[in-house]
Order: structure tokens, then sequence, then C-alpha cells
């Protein structure tokens, strides 16, 4: 039902209902079930031809490279009265509860 949603949304002229979706590219359970394997791997180049526009593969450093590199900042900040409260009451659970593993 997404991919029927994401598809609807980028093609709605070719993905117009939902039932036909489901009829095109039918229920790839019952051919895992059956055993059959070209049913499986038709059904997966049907979606491949479908999807294959509308992938992009490539890194951001590859589509721009003037942008700066990310930078991870750390702030450390004291917990309120009320989450130290709820930590301590919590890790003192975990240990009781790991005590009787």
């Amino acid at each position: 039902m997404e991919l029927w949603s994401l598809m609807h949304f980028l093609m709605p002229n070719v993905f117009e209902s939902h039932r036909e979706f489901k009829e095109w590219f039918s229920n790839p359970v019952t051919g895992m079930i059956e055993g059959n394997s070209e049913y499986n791997e038709n059904i997966i180049k049907r979606l491949h031809k479908v999807l294959r526009p509308f992938l992009l593969r490539r890194l951001k450093s590859e589509v721009e490279t003037q942008m700066p590199k990310k930078y991870e900042h750390v702030v450390m900040c004291r917990l309120s009265n009320r989450q130290r409260y709820l930590y301590d009451d919590f890790m003192a659970r975990a240990k009781y509860v790991s005590f009787f593993l």
C-alpha cells in the first residue's frame, strides 16, 4: 500500500488504482510458497524498472564538493532533580532485574 501511495504521488496517471497495482505486481508471497523462483524474479524485475528513475544513490560529498564537513559538538548538561530521581530509580530496578537473571 505504501509503495502504491508513493508511486501514485509520483506518477498519478500510470498508477491510478491500487487494485490494478496489486494485480500488476500480484502477491509475491504465493510465488514464494509455491517455490516459483521465476515468478519472484519477474516481479522484482518489474519493480526495478518502475523504481529505477526515482532512485538516486550518491553521497553528499560526490554531489556538492563545497559543503563543509560535519562536526559533532557534545554539550554536557546536568539532569534536573526529577530526571535524576527517575534515572536512579530506573538503574536500581535494572540492577534488581539483572540480579535474578
